[in-house]
């Protein structure tokens, strides 16, 4: 299988489950759980998960040399931490509706970088398939009647740091796949990000008064919608370009919305229903780019790395 094909069956899986574990995370919101303490929860779970999975079965992808950590701290804090504070702080700023929005700003910026430092080929399909995914993003989240989009400037400040977290996390991973395997990326970051989190959140106020059957949606939660798909964004990501693998992403809202239509009854609206078409439309469309445009250069990447 062609390693394009390959890095794009990857993010499907990848955004699958993050679109499914939107409606797990209501579940639990519905339960009363705080949303700050469920991301400490998730984090250190899937750390703990991580770790387990990796001392049985492949030990040696625990190692890593000391000139790495101060780069996994970085991807780990100012990537896979700050993006779940500042999505989380902008829903209580402003809707979910606008966190979403922001947040998805992010394919967006990794373009604008990736064109003007990274001298990747501005075509017009990547142009369309950013248009495509912008407008249908939009058209999902606001299409619903008495719905919309509410900005402050603390809301707007945390989203747009949302989205810069999400695009450094996706151009700064780029780097560090040029020399270590994916996994070991992911539990080192998840293990900063963790630590970072238990020291805002500590263990003993976030983990404390939940229910068996709340624990139960935690696990899947860790595995489901954190180690798993995180490592299939990695998988896509080591196959493609920064700028495809993230327009690829968009696709996650649409999953969101289908799962909420057909597990929770969630109406969808017609300007909704435009909007996933869009995000398919361009997500079909940049995968049409020509095979030497989608793979980066190796020799770059060797350096970068």
């Amino acid at each position: 299988m062609k390693p394009s094909i390959k890095g794009f069956f990857f993010l499907v899986g990848a955004t699958f489950l993050w679109g499914v574990s939107g409606t797990v995370a209501k579940i639990l919101f519905n339960h009363q759980v705080n949303p700050m303490h469920l991301v400490t929860i998730r984090l250190t779970l899937s750390f703990a998960v991580l770790l387990l999975y990796l001392a049985v079965w492949q030990p040696h992808l625990l190692k890593v040399k000391k000139s790495q950590l101060p780069y996994l701290a970085v991807l780990g804090t100012a990537g896979v931490g700050l993006v779940q504070f500042s999505y989380l702080f902008t829903i209580s700023q402003t809707n979910v509706a606008t966190a979403v929005f922001l947040q998805y700003l992010a394919p967006a910026l990794v373009a604008v970088y990736a064109f003007l430092r990274q001298r990747e080929s501005k075509s017009p399909v990547k142009l369309l398939a950013l248009l495509l995914t912008a407008g249908g993003g939009y058209l999902i989240v606001s299409g619903v009647p008495g719905g919309g989009l509410a900005v402050n400037w603390p809301g707007l400040a945390s989203g747009l740091v949302s989205a810069a977290s999400l695009a450094f996390y996706t151009l700064y991973g780029k780097k560090g796949l040029a020399t270590m395997n994916h996994w070991t990326m992911l539990l080192y970051c998840f293990g900063f990000g963790a630590l970072v989190w238990n020291i805002f959140q500590p263990p003993w106020v976030a983990m404390v008064g939940h229910s068996l059957t709340e624990w139960y949606f935690f696990l899947y939660i860790a595995v489901f919608a954190t180690v798993l798909p995180f490592g299939f964004y990695f998988c896509g990501l080591n196959c493609l370009t920064p700028v495809i693998t993230s327009l690829t992403s968009t696709m996650e809202p649409v999953v969101a919305a289908v799962v909420a239509f057909l597990a929770l009854g969630e109406t969808l609206y017609p300007l909704q229903l435009v909007g996933c078409s869009m995000i398919l439309i361009g997500v079909i469309a940049i995968q049409c780019v020509p095979e030497q445009e989608k793979l980066p250069d190796k020799q770059s990447v060797s350096q970068e790395g």
